[in-house]
């Protein structure tokens, strides 16, 4: 399924919420809502999935941050992502793949994309929903279209705060800056684990864009935002 192929899907066979992935083998993965919390209860039940070598490492322990760390749970972050590892670990991070997502509103999304840009919906499950420090970011994840890429995600999120805070940009800055210390904690802190337990670097890289994307977050995002408007009124 090469970058100028046509793509035809029959999409009624993507009825569920959230995303699919038809990899170039044609091989098709199911990560929806139901799927994802199905398996991760498997995992938080049974961690003896987990190599003791590897729970016993002190970069598979949990953050700082987390309400938990002094218990020996399993990273909640992390519940989301290892349900697929072994089927993930099979592509490298630029590897190509259909991506296919159902948002709240029932609409489709696809996209032709690297594998690390699909899983931008696992590593924000991961960080944001799952993640005991980053649920406090949920809200300014809706409508977030995570295949979309890193930019149209940041100034989506960029936009709900802006919205959320009434345009206060004492208050905006204050979050961005609090979020961008949270999330690059989590995340370095995820990829850390991911490094024990993946061979390959499809999810590593998806949690490591997590973190370019709170860089972009903290730029100066009202000009930037400002100048595409601009640009697009002269169009």
């Amino acid at each position: 399924m090469g970058g100028n192929s046509e793509i035809s899907l029959q999409l009624s066979a993507f009825d569920q919420k959230r995303l699919y992935l038809i990899f170039e083998d044609a091989r098709t993965m199911k990560l929806t809502e139901d799927t994802i919390e199905n398996l991760a209860s498997q995992y938080r039940a049974d961690t003896a999935k987990i190599p003791p070598e590897i729970k016993k490492a002190a970069d598979f322990q949990l953050c700082s941050l987390c309400p938990g760390k002094n218990t020996d749970g399993l990273c909640f972050a992390l519940q989301p992502v290892l349900p697929f590892i072994n089927d993930i670990d099979k592509y490298v991070s630029y590897d190509k793949v259909t991506a296919i997502y159902r948002d709240d509103e029932a609409l489709l999304h696809v996209a032709y994309s690297t594998m690390q840009e699909a899983l931008q919906y696992i590593s924000i499950l991961g960080l944001i929903h799952y993640c005991r420090v980053g649920r406090q970011y949920r809200k300014y994840f809706i409508g977030v279209v995570p295949i979309a890429g890193s930019e149209e995600t940041v100034r989506r999120i960029y936009l709900n705060m802006y919205w959320i805070h009434k345009g206060n940009q004492n208050e905006i800055h204050s979050l961005i800056e609090r979020f961008k210390s949270d999330i690059v904690s989590t995340s370095a802190n995820q990829i850390k684990r991911l490094q024990l337990l993946c061979k390959n670097d499809a999810f590593i890289n998806t949690f490591y864009n997590a973190q370019v994307a709170t860089e972009i977050l903290s730029m100066d995002m009202e000009s930037a935002l400002k100048q595409l408007f601009s640009a697009s009124d002269t169009e």
